[in-house]
């Protein structure tokens, strides 16, 4: 407790006691520091401190580390705002500080890692939640891991989780797209229909065919008259 109080005050006021209380936490303190939620500068410290120790991590650790952070999506959830918070440019300064971090996360504890243990199951699970996440910061980062020449690390379980999950969100939009378009279509006749006061228009060989059925029925109602007479 002792710890986890000094580096959350230090982490609150900064100042020359910051990179002292960064070194002597334990990787769970600084795990558990950005659980809480830091806004994404101060938790740009602690991301740091954790890759500049992964060469000195056994192979166990370090495992346990490159989970940890699979299950927390790499931390790119934005902390909690208070009201009247981050919002335009600051807003787009975390958000970018936050896709900065997670990269740093991936590239220095996730991706030397991604064969071994859990990764391959967590890939499957981290990356299509990466790819629909709120503000978009999750698929850009998936975007400029892919991007780069290194291999991604996803693995084919990944890989066909993020597929399957692109292909279904595709799938959404078309039906929605259909749905859309039917709907403009009833629309569209239902106002013509309202716009013409319901009456039947009359083409000009319609109106030829009509003019001689009305000069039959002219000419049997004068033989009938006739007839009668």
């Amino acid at each position: 407790m002792t710890g986890a109080r000094t580096l959350r005050e230090a982490l609150r006021h900064g100042g020359d006691a910051l990179p002292a209380a960064l070194r002597e936490a334990d990787d769970g303190l600084l795990l558990s520091a950005l659980d809480e939620g830091l806004p994404a500068e101060r938790a740009t410290r602690v991301v740091v401190e954790l890759v500049r120790r992964a060469p000195e991590r056994g192979p166990e650790p370090a495992a346990a580390v490159c989970e940890k952070v699979l299950v927390a999506q790499l931390y790119l959830d934005p902390p909690p705002r208070a009201p009247g918070g981050t919002a335009g440019a600051a807003g787009d300064v975390d958000r970018r500080l936050r896709v900065r971090n997670a990269l740093m996360l991936y590239e220095g504890l996730v991706r030397p890692y991604a064969q071994r243990g859990a990764v391959p199951e967590l890939m499957a699970c981290v990356l299509p939640g990466l790819w629909t996440a709120g503000d978009g910061a999750g698929r850009e980062v998936v975007r400029r891991i892919a991007g780069t020449r290194q291999p991604t690390g996803f693995g084919e379980k990944g890989w066909k989780a993020l597929f399957g999950g692109v292909a279904e969100e595709c799938r959404e939009h078309e039906e929605a797209a259909a749905r859309a378009a039917r709907h403009e279509v009833r629309r569209h006749w239902w106002r013509r229909g309202t716009d013409d006061g319901g009456r039947i228009d009359l083409q000009p060989g319609q109106l030829w065919v009509s003019a001689l059925l009305g000069l039959i029925a002219v000419a049997l109602v004068l033989i009938v008259v006739i007839a009668a007479g």
